[in-house]
Protein backbone atom coordinates (compact mmCIF):
# COMPACT_ATOMS: atom_id res chain seq x y z
CA UNK A 1 0.00 0.00 0.00
CA UNK A 2 1.22 3.18 -0.99
CA UNK A 3 0.42 6.69 1.62
CA UNK A 4 -1.65 9.24 0.99
CA UNK A 5 1.87 11.44 0.55
CA UNK A 6 2.86 9.50 -1.88
CA UNK A 7 0.12 9.51 -3.89
CA UNK A 8 -0.41 13.57 -3.60
CA UNK A 9 3.35 13.52 -4.59
CA UNK A 10 2.51 11.36 -7.91
CA UNK A 11 -0.22 13.28 -8.82
CA UNK A 12 1.65 16.59 -8.46
CA UNK A 13 4.13 14.84 -10.76
CA UNK A 14 1.44 14.52 -13.78
CA UNK A 15 -0.84 17.56 -13.26
CA UNK A 16 1.82 20.37 -13.08
CA UNK A 17 4.49 19.91 -15.82
CA UNK A 18 1.36 18.83 -18.34
CA UNK A 19 0.37 21.73 -17.34
CA UNK A 20 3.65 23.63 -17.88
CA UNK A 21 3.94 21.67 -21.48
CA UNK A 22 0.97 23.28 -22.75
CA UNK A 23 2.20 26.56 -21.57
CA UNK A 24 5.19 26.30 -23.62
CA UNK A 25 3.58 24.82 -26.19
CA UNK A 26 1.16 27.87 -26.79
CA UNK A 27 4.82 30.01 -26.15
CA UNK A 28 6.18 28.41 -29.40
CA UNK A 29 3.05 28.51 -31.29
CA UNK A 30 2.43 32.58 -30.23
CA UNK A 31 6.11 32.55 -31.95
CA UNK A 32 5.49 30.41 -35.08
CA UNK A 33 2.40 33.13 -36.07
CA UNK A 34 4.92 35.81 -35.94
CA UNK A 35 6.53 33.81 -38.46
CA UNK A 36 9.88 34.43 -36.29
CA UNK A 37 12.94 31.93 -34.64
CA UNK A 38 12.90 31.18 -31.18
CA UNK A 39 14.64 33.94 -29.22
CA UNK A 40 17.84 33.19 -26.56
CA UNK A 41 15.21 33.53 -23.89
CA UNK A 42 12.57 30.85 -25.73
CA UNK A 43 15.70 28.38 -25.58
CA UNK A 44 15.76 29.28 -21.97
CA UNK A 45 12.64 28.08 -21.26
CA UNK A 46 12.68 24.60 -23.12
CA UNK A 47 15.67 23.63 -21.15
CA UNK A 48 13.96 24.74 -17.69
CA UNK A 49 10.71 22.56 -18.80
CA UNK A 50 13.00 20.04 -19.77
CA UNK A 51 14.56 19.89 -16.38
CA UNK A 52 11.24 20.57 -14.23
CA UNK A 53 9.82 17.37 -16.50
CA UNK A 54 12.84 15.53 -15.51
CA UNK A 55 12.33 16.58 -12.06
CA UNK A 56 9.01 15.47 -11.54
CA UNK A 57 9.51 11.90 -13.45
CA UNK A 58 12.32 11.35 -10.89
CA UNK A 59 9.76 12.16 -7.96
CA UNK A 60 7.17 10.21 -9.89
CA UNK A 61 8.94 7.08 -9.94
CA UNK A 62 10.18 7.42 -6.76
CA UNK A 63 7.07 7.79 -5.26
CA UNK A 64 5.90 4.11 -6.20
CA UNK A 65 9.49 2.29 -6.18
CA UNK A 66 11.55 4.51 -3.95
CA UNK A 67 9.57 5.16 -0.63
CA UNK A 68 9.30 8.98 -1.27
CA UNK A 69 6.31 9.66 1.15
CA UNK A 70 6.46 7.12 2.60
CA UNK A 71 7.20 6.44 6.60
CA UNK A 72 10.78 5.83 6.93
CA UNK A 73 10.22 3.47 9.50
CA UNK A 74 8.33 1.03 7.30
CA UNK A 75 11.15 1.00 4.70
CA UNK A 76 13.96 -1.22 4.24
CA UNK A 77 18.01 -0.29 4.10
CA UNK A 78 17.83 -0.77 0.18
CA UNK A 79 14.73 1.38 0.19
CA UNK A 80 16.13 3.81 1.83
CA UNK A 81 19.59 4.33 -0.23
CA UNK A 82 17.08 4.39 -3.35
CA UNK A 83 14.93 7.19 -2.08
CA UNK A 84 17.83 9.35 -0.50
CA UNK A 85 19.45 8.81 -4.37
CA UNK A 86 16.70 9.95 -5.75
CA UNK A 87 16.22 13.24 -3.20
CA UNK A 88 20.20 14.13 -4.11
CA UNK A 89 19.56 14.26 -7.92
CA UNK A 90 16.26 15.67 -7.56
CA UNK A 91 17.65 18.71 -5.74
CA UNK A 92 20.01 19.33 -8.25
CA UNK A 93 17.67 19.32 -11.16
CA UNK A 94 15.38 21.62 -9.12
CA UNK A 95 17.66 24.34 -8.55
CA UNK A 96 19.37 24.16 -12.06
CA UNK A 97 15.15 24.77 -13.13
CA UNK A 98 14.82 27.52 -10.97
CA UNK A 99 17.95 29.16 -12.29
CA UNK A 100 17.07 28.78 -16.20
CA UNK A 101 13.33 29.91 -15.68
CA UNK A 102 15.05 33.06 -13.97
CA UNK A 103 17.38 33.58 -16.88
CA UNK A 104 14.58 33.32 -19.47
CA UNK A 105 12.42 35.98 -18.08
CA UNK A 106 15.52 38.40 -17.62
CA UNK A 107 15.88 37.84 -21.34
CA UNK A 108 12.90 38.16 -22.60
CA UNK A 109 12.38 41.24 -20.35
CA UNK A 110 15.59 42.33 -22.06
CA UNK A 111 14.25 41.80 -25.66
CA UNK A 112 11.02 43.99 -25.01
CA UNK A 113 12.27 46.52 -22.65
CA UNK A 114 15.25 48.42 -25.08
CA UNK A 115 16.44 50.54 -22.20
CA UNK A 116 20.15 51.04 -21.28
CA UNK A 117 19.67 51.50 -17.47
CA UNK A 118 17.10 48.44 -17.66
CA UNK A 119 19.15 46.17 -19.45
CA UNK A 120 22.35 46.96 -17.37
CA UNK A 121 20.18 46.39 -14.18
CA UNK A 122 18.72 42.77 -15.93
CA UNK A 123 22.70 41.61 -17.05
CA UNK A 124 23.83 42.51 -13.20
CA UNK A 125 21.13 40.18 -12.03
CA UNK A 126 21.82 37.29 -14.40
CA UNK A 127 25.52 37.60 -12.90
CA UNK A 128 23.71 37.06 -9.79
CA UNK A 129 21.09 34.13 -10.77
CA UNK A 130 24.50 32.67 -12.53
CA UNK A 131 26.44 32.77 -9.10
CA UNK A 132 23.70 31.63 -7.48
CA UNK A 133 23.21 28.19 -9.71
CA UNK A 134 26.58 26.97 -9.56
CA UNK A 135 26.72 27.46 -5.75
CA UNK A 136 23.38 25.73 -5.24
CA UNK A 137 24.64 23.01 -7.21
CA UNK A 138 28.12 22.43 -5.86
CA UNK A 139 27.00 22.60 -2.63
CA UNK A 140 24.34 20.06 -3.17
CA UNK A 141 26.99 17.73 -4.73
CA UNK A 142 29.27 18.25 -1.86
CA UNK A 143 26.92 18.40 1.27
CA UNK A 144 28.18 15.07 1.68
CA UNK A 145 31.84 13.47 1.54
CA UNK A 146 32.24 10.94 0.31
CA UNK A 147 29.12 12.22 -1.91
CA UNK A 148 27.99 7.95 -1.81
CA UNK A 149 27.74 8.91 2.65
CA UNK A 150 24.02 10.92 0.74
CA UNK A 151 22.26 7.58 0.73
CA UNK A 152 24.11 5.57 2.90
CA UNK A 153 22.86 4.48 5.90
CA UNK A 154 24.09 5.72 9.49
CA UNK A 155 25.97 8.24 7.67
CA UNK A 156 26.01 12.00 8.07
CA UNK A 157 25.53 15.23 6.10
CA UNK A 158 29.58 17.78 5.94
CA UNK A 159 26.48 20.27 6.27
CA UNK A 160 23.52 21.06 8.26
CA UNK A 161 21.74 20.11 5.47
CA UNK A 162 18.31 21.43 6.74
CA UNK A 163 19.96 24.81 7.02
CA UNK A 164 20.90 24.56 3.16
CA UNK A 165 17.63 24.10 1.75
CA UNK A 166 16.65 27.30 4.34
CA UNK A 167 19.06 29.50 2.81
CA UNK A 168 18.80 28.53 -0.71
CA UNK A 169 14.86 28.62 -0.67
CA UNK A 170 15.51 32.08 0.77
CA UNK A 171 18.01 33.22 -1.60
CA UNK A 172 15.59 32.26 -4.53
CA UNK A 173 12.33 33.69 -3.00
CA UNK A 174 14.67 37.07 -2.60
CA UNK A 175 15.78 36.57 -6.29
CA UNK A 176 12.14 36.18 -7.49
CA UNK A 177 10.62 38.97 -5.83
CA UNK A 178 13.60 41.26 -7.83
CA UNK A 179 12.79 39.96 -11.14
CA UNK A 180 9.46 40.09 -11.03
CA UNK A 181 9.54 44.01 -10.00
CA UNK A 182 11.88 44.78 -12.29
CA UNK A 183 9.71 46.24 -15.46
CA UNK A 184 7.19 47.97 -13.12
CA UNK A 185 9.56 51.39 -13.28
CA UNK A 186 9.39 51.25 -16.67
CA UNK A 187 5.52 49.84 -17.04
CA UNK A 188 4.68 52.86 -14.60
CA UNK A 189 6.15 55.75 -17.23
CA UNK A 190 4.60 54.47 -20.47
CA UNK A 191 2.16 56.46 -21.98
CA UNK A 192 -0.78 54.92 -21.57
CA UNK A 193 -4.15 55.16 -19.02
CA UNK A 194 -4.19 54.15 -15.72
CA UNK A 195 -6.29 51.27 -16.26
CA UNK A 196 -4.53 50.08 -18.97
CA UNK A 197 -0.73 50.61 -16.98
CA UNK A 198 -2.87 48.43 -13.78
CA UNK A 199 -3.73 45.38 -16.88
CA UNK A 200 -0.13 45.45 -17.85
CA UNK A 201 0.76 45.27 -14.44
CA UNK A 202 -1.58 42.67 -13.58
CA UNK A 203 0.15 40.67 -16.68
CA UNK A 204 3.86 40.53 -15.37
CA UNK A 205 2.31 40.10 -11.89
CA UNK A 206 0.96 36.43 -12.36
CA UNK A 207 4.51 34.80 -11.40
CA UNK A 208 3.76 36.05 -7.59
CA UNK A 209 1.99 32.72 -7.46
CA UNK A 210 6.01 30.94 -7.80
CA UNK A 211 6.47 33.43 -4.47
CA UNK A 212 3.96 31.60 -2.55
CA UNK A 213 5.25 28.13 -3.68
CA UNK A 214 8.90 29.29 -2.84
CA UNK A 215 7.84 30.64 0.13
CA UNK A 216 5.89 27.48 1.23
CA UNK A 217 8.98 25.20 0.70
CA UNK A 218 10.96 27.82 2.68
CA UNK A 219 8.70 26.62 5.59
CA UNK A 220 9.52 22.86 4.95
CA UNK A 221 12.44 23.69 4.40
CA UNK A 222 12.93 25.34 7.57
CA UNK A 223 11.66 22.59 9.32
CA UNK A 224 14.11 20.24 7.78
CA UNK A 225 16.98 22.34 9.37
CA UNK A 226 15.19 22.00 12.66
CA UNK A 227 15.19 18.41 12.41
CA UNK A 228 18.85 18.99 11.21
CA UNK A 229 20.13 20.91 14.32
CA UNK A 230 19.00 18.19 16.56
CA UNK A 231 15.16 19.04 17.38
CA UNK A 232 13.61 14.97 18.27
CA UNK A 233 11.49 14.59 15.06
CA UNK A 234 9.52 11.55 14.90
CA UNK A 235 9.64 9.37 11.19
CA UNK A 236 6.49 10.34 10.55
CA UNK A 237 6.90 13.96 10.74
CA UNK A 238 9.78 13.45 9.08
CA UNK A 239 8.74 11.90 6.08
CA UNK A 240 5.53 14.35 6.02
CA UNK A 241 7.97 17.21 6.16
CA UNK A 242 10.06 15.90 3.52
CA UNK A 243 7.40 14.66 1.04
CA UNK A 244 6.38 18.39 1.17
CA UNK A 245 9.78 20.18 0.37
CA UNK A 246 9.38 17.73 -2.79
CA UNK A 247 5.96 18.76 -3.99
CA UNK A 248 6.58 22.19 -3.32
CA UNK A 249 9.53 22.07 -5.59
CA UNK A 250 7.48 20.86 -8.27
CA UNK A 251 4.88 22.96 -8.24
CA UNK A 252 7.50 25.74 -8.16
CA UNK A 253 9.27 24.94 -11.26
CA UNK A 254 6.63 23.85 -13.13
CA UNK A 255 4.28 27.25 -12.32
CA UNK A 256 7.94 28.96 -12.92
CA UNK A 257 7.85 27.68 -16.03
CA UNK A 258 4.26 28.54 -16.55
CA UNK A 259 4.63 32.38 -15.64
CA UNK A 260 7.95 32.45 -18.03
CA UNK A 261 5.21 31.90 -20.76
CA UNK A 262 2.31 34.10 -19.80
CA UNK A 263 3.38 37.34 -20.56
CA UNK A 264 4.57 36.00 -24.73
CA UNK A 265 0.94 35.36 -25.25
CA UNK A 266 0.23 38.92 -27.27
CA UNK A 267 -0.20 37.08 -30.65
CA UNK A 268 -2.48 34.32 -28.74
CA UNK A 269 -4.90 37.24 -27.82
CA UNK A 270 -5.27 39.40 -31.07
CA UNK A 271 -5.53 35.87 -32.54
CA UNK A 272 -8.68 34.73 -31.06
CA UNK A 273 -10.40 37.75 -31.05
CA UNK A 274 -10.48 38.73 -27.71
CA UNK A 275 -11.98 42.01 -26.70
CA UNK A 276 -10.76 44.99 -28.12
CA UNK A 277 -9.66 47.01 -24.83
CA UNK A 278 -7.23 43.76 -24.56
CA UNK A 279 -5.80 43.60 -27.89
CA UNK A 280 -5.23 47.65 -27.72
CA UNK A 281 -3.75 47.47 -24.14
CA UNK A 282 -1.22 44.82 -26.03
CA UNK A 283 -0.59 47.75 -29.20
CA UNK A 284 -0.15 50.43 -26.47
CA UNK A 285 2.85 48.55 -24.65
CA UNK A 286 4.64 48.51 -27.69
CA UNK A 287 4.28 51.77 -28.83
CA UNK A 288 4.98 53.07 -25.49
CA UNK A 289 8.38 50.96 -25.27
CA UNK A 290 9.15 52.12 -28.28
CA UNK A 291 8.81 56.01 -27.42
CA UNK A 292 10.54 55.33 -24.23
CA UNK A 293 13.42 53.11 -25.33
CA UNK A 294 14.40 55.74 -28.37
CA UNK A 295 14.61 58.78 -25.93
CA UNK A 296 16.46 56.73 -23.44
CA UNK A 297 18.61 54.97 -26.63
CA UNK A 298 19.78 58.61 -28.01
CA UNK A 299 22.08 59.20 -25.43
CA UNK A 300 24.02 55.35 -25.78
CA UNK A 301 25.00 53.13 -28.75
CA UNK A 302 22.79 52.04 -31.44
CA UNK A 303 22.83 48.60 -30.20
CA UNK A 304 20.22 49.74 -27.59
CA UNK A 305 17.60 51.37 -30.00
CA UNK A 306 14.13 50.06 -31.54
CA UNK A 307 14.63 50.01 -35.17
CA UNK A 308 11.74 49.50 -37.95
CA UNK A 309 11.35 46.60 -39.46
CA UNK A 310 13.22 47.71 -42.72
CA UNK A 311 16.80 47.31 -44.43
CA UNK A 312 17.17 51.07 -44.10
CA UNK A 313 16.24 51.66 -40.74
CA UNK A 314 14.37 54.79 -40.28
CA UNK A 315 13.69 55.03 -44.30
CA UNK A 316 9.83 55.33 -44.50
CA UNK A 317 9.17 53.26 -47.27
CA UNK A 318 6.73 50.51 -46.97
CA UNK A 319 7.63 47.13 -46.04
CA UNK A 320 7.36 44.81 -48.68
CA UNK A 321 6.23 41.70 -46.39
CA UNK A 322 3.21 39.92 -46.64
CA UNK A 323 3.66 37.27 -43.45
CA UNK A 324 3.93 40.35 -40.99
CA UNK A 325 1.37 40.30 -38.18
CA UNK A 326 0.16 43.94 -36.47
CA UNK A 327 1.33 46.14 -38.95
CA UNK A 328 0.60 50.24 -37.45
CA UNK A 329 1.75 53.34 -39.36
CA UNK A 330 4.03 55.53 -37.05
CA UNK A 331 5.76 58.48 -38.07
CA UNK A 332 5.37 57.45 -41.65
CA UNK A 333 7.23 54.43 -40.78
CA UNK A 334 5.10 50.90 -41.43
CA UNK A 335 6.59 48.64 -38.69
CA UNK A 336 5.80 45.13 -37.09
CA UNK A 337 4.27 45.02 -33.60
CA UNK A 338 6.35 42.21 -32.35
CA UNK A 339 8.71 40.75 -28.97
CA UNK A 340 10.83 38.97 -30.98
CA UNK A 341 14.22 40.31 -31.62
CA UNK A 342 16.47 38.18 -34.24
CA UNK A 343 19.67 36.82 -32.50
CA UNK A 344 22.06 39.80 -33.25
CA UNK A 345 20.10 41.73 -34.91
CA UNK A 346 18.14 44.75 -33.82
CA UNK A 347 15.60 45.00 -31.38
CA UNK A 348 11.73 45.25 -33.31
CA UNK A 349 8.39 46.27 -32.61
Amino acid sequence: MYSSYSVAAAVCSCVFPALSIVAVGFRLRARLMQKLKLGLDDWLVLVALALAFSYCCLVLYGSFNAGIGQDLSTITPGDYANYQKHLYFGVIIAHLSYGFVKLAVLQFYKRIFAVHRFVLSANIIIVFVLIFMVVATFTQIFSAWPISNWWTLGKTYTINYGAFLTSFAAIDLALDIIILCLPFPVIRNLQVDRNRKFLLLGIFSMGFFCIVATSVRLYFGYKLSEAGSGRPVSDEEFSYVSVNNVIWAEIESCCSVIAACLPTYGPLIRSLSFPEFLASTWRSLLNSVRRTSNVQSSRHDQKDSWYPLSENHGNSTTVENNSQVGLTEYDGIRLQRSFATEVGGPAVV
